[in-house]
């Protein structure tokens, strides 16, 4: 019970710092997967760009694509499936 708890307070507070950035949750997806998917090309694409220019980054790069993508900042569009046509 106590770690279902500690769990709802985490996801409170993440909701909470999301919100305060004046991004939306990752509830306001249609499906979480999606957003988790897109989450995750978005912080490899950040990274590629980052390993080209020598950059450190500061922040994890998952955690600023999260951001990206809870802003919407990214954009993404849904194509045909690469070997089915």
């Amino acid at each position: 019970m106590k770690d279902k708890r500690s769990k709802d307070k985490a996801r409170k507070k993440e909701e909470d710092r999301m919100e305060a950035s004046g991004g939306n949750t990752v509830s306001s997806f249609p499906n979480k997967y999606e957003a988790a998917i897109i989450a995750a090309k978005e912080a490899k694409r950040i990274n590629e760009i980052m390993k080209i220019s020598g950059e450190d980054p500061k922040v994890k790069v998952t955690l600023t694509a999260i951001d990206r993508v809870a802003k919407g900042k990214v954009k993404f569009a849904y194509g045909e499936p690469e070997g089915r046509r």
